[in-house]
Parts: C-alpha cells; structure tokens; sequence
C-alpha cells in the first residue's frame, strides 16, 4: 500500500509539473532513455547538476576537436560532497560520449567557512564554520575525484606542480565569500598553457535570496570584477544570451562565465559548430 501511494504521488507531482511546463515530460523521457545521447541530455537540462554537465561537456567538446585527450575540472567550496559526487558522474559520462578523459578535483577547508575578512565577505549572510565536510565519510562515498583540503590561499598556488593535472577546462566557484573567490581565482594565474583556450566557469554566489542581493561592490561579482580589472590577457565574463539558446531556461544559465585565453596557442584554432545538435529539437534515441 504504502509502495502505491508512493507511485500515485510520483505520478501527480509529474501532471503538476507537465500542467506548469509540458517540456518537463520531454526531460522525463529523456533522463530515463538508456540510450539517448548525452550530449542531447545536456542540451535538455535532463541531467543532475545541469551546470555541471553544460560546462564539463563543453569543454570535453572543444578538446576532442583539438586533439586533448584529457581534460581537468575542479569544484572550489565542496562542503558535504554531493557536488563533488555529481562532478565525478557527469566526468564519467562525459568521457563515454566524447572520448575525453575528465579528471575531478576539489577544493575545500573540510572545516567549514572561516571567518570573513569585512563587509565584502557578506557576513550578514554565511557564518564561519557554515557547510563543514564528514572528510572520511565523504572520502568514502568518491571513486576517483582528488580532494586539495587546506585554505584555498594555500593550496590553490602549488596545485598545478604538485597535482600535474590535465588541462584545466571547468571550475565551478562555490566559496561565498569575497576573499575566498579572490583566493581561489589565483589559478588562473598560471602558465595559460594548463588551461584549455575557453574554460567554463559556474559561478555559484552571483544570484541569490532577496537577503544575500548580490552586486559587483561585493562578494563573488567583486572578485570577478577585480579580477577583470587586474588582468589583460585573461578575462572572465558571462555567456551572451545562454537562455534564449536552451530549449529550458534555467537561472543556472546567468551563473555561466567562461575565462577566455586570448593568448593562448588554441584560441584561434576553428571548433566545429554543433549545428544539428543544438537546433534538434526531436526526442528520438
């Protein structure tokens, strides 16, 4: 009885949805297919972590057509480790479908969020010791990701020489506070050559609650645009319009940077145009 009920109520919350918005039932379909591509799961948002999965395959996307057989992505700010397990997934699947081998890492205290440094770490919304991690529980739950555990000012300078990861071509930004940001966008001042030409950024902290109101004199938007201000041949800045080219629309869609190496030896090099696969609209598997 019990088991129907729970069926019953599956079903109901799925004709609510498909009442709201008819291409959740599309979604439905498509995140149950075995054997839909993908890519095409990407493209409908029928995915876990749709950011995620949007930025990783991107990036694997590009590397194949220039011949990287490895590309690296990396998570700042893991907390519990239910992104860091999603990272791991999407990489696998990303790596079934493109041939491009995804390495997972991520950075994180693994003692919660320290203390903020002023008002530009917004502490009228995250307290110090906010998202601590279970290190051993979550140790235990990942199959392959590299946890860095340290403060991020610390460990972020040594990563490429003591990691050796492949080139970088995703990061997911989800450390709160301005200083963190800061901190952690000192990756992108290494050799531009361990970094693919574009990489995908999620910018978690640049959309939030009425109480968190987020603006460039703050938080993770002041760190971007310091950034910005202090550097000429990399710059980080949002994807045009990604909304208006997503069959669903989803805010993650304004939380999508991308840092773009204008000096680096690929930036120029042509990338084919997925043409057939972002206007098919169809479902077929």
């Amino acid at each position: 009885m019990a088991q129907a009920s729970e069926v019953l109520r599956n079903l109901q919350e799925r004709l609510k949805r498909a009442v709201m918005d008819p291409r959740t039932l599309l979604q439905d379909r498509l995140r149950s297919s075995s054997s839909a591509p993908y890519s095409k799961k990407v493209f409908w948002d029928a995915v876990d972590r749709p950011h995620y999965a949007y930025g990783i395959y991107q990036s694997a996307y590009v590397a194949k057509h220039l011949g990287i057989d490895r590309i690296s992505a990396i998570e700042f700010g893991v907390a519990g480790g239910n992104g860091l397990v999603a990272m791991e997934e999407v990489a696998r699947a990303v790596t079934a479908e493109t041939g491009v081998v995804v390495e997972v890492y991520g950075f994180d205290t693994g003692k919660g969020m320290p203390e903020p440094v002023d008002y530009r770490d917004l502490p009228y919304v995250w307290q110090p010791g906010d998202f601590p991690m279970d290190v051993d529980k979550l140790r235990a739950r990942l199959r392959s990701a590299t946890l860095v555990l340290g403060d991020v000012a610390e460990t972020v300078v040594g990563f490429i020489e003591e990691h050796d990861p492949a080139p970088i071509g995703f990061v997911a930004f989800d450390l709160d506070y301005w200083s963190s940001t800061v901190a952690a966008l000192q990756l992108f001042d290494n050799p531009i050559d361990r970094f693919m030409p574009r990489v995908f950024c999620y910018m978690d902290d640049v959309i939030g609650s009425d109480v968190e109101i987020h603006c460039e004199y703050v938080g993770e938007l002041l760190a971007i645009k310091e950034f910005n201000e202090s550097h000429t041949e990399v710059k980080l800045a949002p994807i045009n319009a990604l909304a208006q080219k997503r069959p669903v629309p989803a805010i993650w869609n304004d939380q999508i940077w991308v840092l773009h190496a204008f000096g680096h030896p690929h930036y120029n090099t042509y990338v084919p145009q997925p043409r057939a696969e972002v206007f098919d609209l169809t479902l077929r598997d």
